[in-house]
């Protein structure tokens, strides 16, 4: 590089750096007035939506507790109609055992006699099968089932 080619290089660097210093001093003097801030819970819109938003929250609620009920009626409908369909399937049943209630206790004393057949139930909660036989027959909710599905009850062994 020859003397002319590095003065002119030297110039346009201390011009560009002049350049430089001066936008960044009008950058940073220039005055930041921005609107002033204003809470979005102040404004007639805001509290439009907000009630949108917790009518709408409600009703979720109301719809999720509405069908949590239709839920558990329809389960309650399955069990009743999972016994009926066992006891017309079963004709030799004895007659002195009551069908509990979902969730409720037997009426009557179940005593078959050794020469009946065993029914079994498959308790829902606990996935344990007890047989006619048992004090936790049709005790809590659950269907009919198998000799061989779920665990044996420890008491009557299933």
């Amino acid at each position: 590089m020859n003397a002319n080619t590095r003065k002119v290089w030297l110039q346009s660097v201390q011009i560009s750096l002049l350049i430089l210093l001066g936008g960044l001093l009008v950058v940073s003097s220039a005055e930041d007035n921005p609107e002033p801030f204003r809470p979005a819970a102040e404004s007639q819109e805001a509290h439009a939506e907000l009630r949108k938003i917790r009518d709408g929250i409600n009703r979720v609620l109301e719809e999720n507790a509405r069908l949590k009920e239709e839920n558990a009626q329809l389960r309650r409908e399955n069990q009743q109609l999972r016994r009926l369909l066992a006891e017309k399937a079963l004709p030799n049943r004895p007659a002195d055992l009551v069908t509990a209630p979902v969730g409720g206790a037997q009426s009557a004393v179940t005593n078959p006699g050794s020469d009946s057949p065993l029914i079994y139930w498959l308790s829902a909660s606990t996935g344990q099968r007890h047989n006619s036989r048992c004090r936790h027959f049709k005790t809590s909710e659950g269907r009919l089932c198998g000799p061989e599905e779920g665990k044996a009850c420890k008491l009557c062994g299933g």
